[in-house]
């Protein structure tokens, strides 16, 4: 059994797809931290009351939640370059945009629910205490939303670990296309698929385990101490 693993896994493979796997930690951080700045953004856009402001952000958050992923990165990195003046970008960074404006979409929606979620007399009383509109968001709402949204966030940066495979499609070097690449030279498909599905499998762990820390850290306050 080892000889025959050690066969399949030289140490030329493991680099390739040791690689591979930095490369979707990567494009899976990136698009998280710009998914979740447009989610941002996207979520306070469409609870404003002004419609040229809140329709462009509810435009945006519908497309890409209801238009596959796949079809998106084609979008982005084979339809973008034929509009004018649209320089084609390198595989990864098309990766990573896709990624981050369907991620972006998703943690809207996540956001606004738990922004609605805090009542609203809490920034009342924070506005009566002499705090700006800005201020009492930055203090007192945006830190009781981010303890109710921290679960669902988690739960879709976890499943953005496993979206991220459909990158290979647009030659994006991640695990994925490692380890077709391998199964090109040694035609032992089942053998390598459970190697890089172990993989995922370590990579969404570690993401739940990060999660959950986060989770604890913003329930602390909130627990009783005896």
């Amino acid at each position: 059994m080892i000889e025959y693993l050690t066969g399949i896994f030289t140490p030329g493979a493991i680099n390739s797809l040791l690689d591979g796997t930095l490369v979707t930690i990567y494009v899976t951080v990136l698009s998280g931290v710009f998914g979740l700045l447009l989610g941002l953004i996207s979520a306070l856009g469409r609870m404003a009351p002004t419609r040229l402001i809140s329709w462009p952000a509810g435009a945006y958050i519908e497309f890409f939640r209801g238009t596959p992923l796949l079809v998106q990165l084609f979008i982005v990195y084979f339809g973008l370059p034929q509009l004018p003046f649209v320089e084609p970008m390198p595989a990864f960074w098309a990766g990573v945009v896709g990624l981050s404006l369907y991620a972006g979409a998703y943690f809207s929606e996540i956001i606004r629910g738990a922004l609605n979620a805090v009542p609203h007399g809490q920034l009342e009383a924070a506005e009566t205490l002499g705090l700006k509109t800005i201020q009492a968001y930055r203090f007192v709402v945006i830190p009781q939303a981010t303890r109710i949204a921290v679960p669902a966030l988690g739960n879709q940066f976890i499943s953005l670990i496993k979206d991220s495979t459909l990158v290979s499609v647009i030659t994006v070097s991640d695990l994925l296309l490692a380890g077709r690449n391998l199964i090109s030279r040694t035609f032992e498909p089942m053998t390598v698929y459970l190697a890089i599905a172990f993989v995922y499998l370590i990579l969404s762990n570690a993401a739940a385990l990060g999660v959950a820390a986060i989770e604890r850290r913003y329930n602390r306050p909130y627990q009783n101490t005896k």
